[in-house]
């Protein structure tokens, strides 16, 4: 585990070095545990930092806990923006629909901030995990069982085979890194616990959303049970080998903000 950490963070500070870094936190673990590891290595002595947060069901994120962890990032000389939205979702929407529309919903509010400021050269950082991509392989079989559109399917399939890479140029030469493809939800989970990343006032969320059993949680077991190696290499050789990694003029056929959440 300490190698792929240390890996991470080595490759981190060569994409962020010398750039402006817009870094989405939703204050779940997998982003959370990537900020205090940023802030614990103090990253942002190499970039730009600015961190976004979307709060995004209301319900789960505290006021007061945003109050105080925007005070603490001020005295770190850290940028910080919460972009509200008026949007709801209601309580009682499937899971199967709520989780799409609140993607829709973060992704077109973070777009309105975005959009006037974008430099070339700007990295997106996002915490998706090698869980993620084990839940999107799946997801991809189950389209293919359930015979979607073929419009709709293909655009999934970019977006989904997307995420199997680290490092994305997208349009205006902006950069989508994504530093934990290597670890396991459950290896997240577990260095969160590190006495080295715990010290931080970084607790935004006070309850889980409407939808608490993410797919990531349900689809990975397939792999175990299936005995599938549960490595990065692993799950993207099954991919690649399965449906195959597009080309980079392929992945462009959708706009870059497709791929970010």
């Amino acid at each position: 585990m300490t190698s792929k950490i240390n890996k991470l963070l080595e490759i981190s500070q060569h994409e962020v070095m010398n750039k402006n870094v817009l870094y989405f936190w939703s204050g779940g673990n997998d982003s959370s545990l990537l900020l205090r590891m940023f802030l614990h290595e103090n990253i942002m002595k190499y970039c730009r930092l600015t961190i976004i947060v979307i709060p995004f069901p209301q319900h789960c994120y505290s006021t007061e806990n945003f109050n105080m962890t925007l005070e603490y990032f001020k005295g770190k000389g850290i940028d910080v923006k919460f972009l509200a939205t008026e949007s709801k979702i209601d309580e009682n929407i499937p899971y199967s629909d709520a989780c799409p529309l609140c993607k829709r919903i973060r992704r077109d509010r973070f777009l309105e901030y975005f959009n006037p400021i974008v430099e070339q050269g700007d990295v997106i950082i996002t915490g998706h995990n090698l869980s993620d991509l084990m839940s999107y392989y799946i997801e991809m079989h189950i389209m293919n069982l359930k015979h979607e559109s073929q419009e709709l399917y293909h655009n999934r399939y970019l977006e989904v085979s997307n995420k199997f890479l680290q490092s994305y140029i997208a349009e205006n030469d902006v950069v989508i890194f994504r530093p934990l493809l290597h670890l396991l939800q459950s290896e997240v989970n577990e260095t969160l616990k590190n006495p080295l990343y715990a010290n931080y006032p970084l607790e935004i969320i006070t309850k889980d959303c409407f939808w608490g059993n993410q797919r990531k949680r349900l689809l990975q077991d397939y792999f175990f049970k299936a005995s599938v190696e549960p490595t990065f290499d692993s799950v993207y050789a099954l991919m690649s080998e399965k449906f195959g990694i597009p080309s980079l003029s392929d992945f462009r056929t959708l706009p870059f903000d497709t791929y970010l959440l």
